[in-house]
């Protein structure tokens, strides 16, 4: 069974650079909406309080970080290989940019309740935004460095963003303990 699974999963590398892409995309999303929100916070709460509303939102970045990751890496143990494990690190990471802004869209753009037709539009334009983005880089060499490039310098942000949530989320599970 473990040699089945080794098989399965990707590289290292490429699970770190995918981690790195969700990490940089949810935090950076959490962090805008906390300097965003924090003139109401300083208004409203106690600078302890503002910290603690911190810790809870990057505890929850970590573990929607991860969550993200390993969904990809059921995903890509469960299909076969050619669709998901090769390459993994580009289309995870073209997948949570496109989702990002899918969400991102539909945020601001949605009001009241959506038609069913405009919520299909905008999944289509997600799935042809990812899907175009793969092949690009699937079959173009140069495209494929660059993308790799820039994924691989995103890890700077994994190791600045993930013990913030490790302390962030020792924080929580100890306040909520006590």
């Amino acid at each position: 069974m473990l040699t089945w699974l080794k098989n399965r999963l990707p590289e290292k590398r490429d699970i770190l650079l995918a981690l790195s892409m969700a990490t940089f995309l949810v935090f950076s999303w959490s962090l805008r909406e906390l300097f965003f929100n924090a003139p109401a916070f300083l208004l409203s709460f106690t600078v302890g309080n503002i910290v603690l509303i911190a810790a809870y939102m990057l505890a929850f970045a970590l573990l929607e970080s991860v969550a993200l990751v390993l969904l990809m890496l059921i995903l890509a143990a469960l299909l076969p290989g050619a669709l998901l494990k090769n390459g993994f690190a580009y289309k995870t990471s073209y997948l949570f940019i496109a989702l990002g802004w899918l969400s991102v869209y539909l945020q601001f753009g949605m009001t009241n309740q959506p038609r069913v037709e405009f919520l299909a539009m905008q999944l289509a334009k997600f799935l042809a935004v990812w899907l175009t983005a793969v092949l690009l880089t699937h079959y173009l060499a140069p495209v494929r460095k660059i993308a790799l490039d820039i994924l691989d310098r995103m890890t700077i942000f994994f190791y600045i963003y993930a013990p913030l949530g490790v302390v962030s989320l020792v924080v929580v599970i100890l306040r909520n303990l006590w």
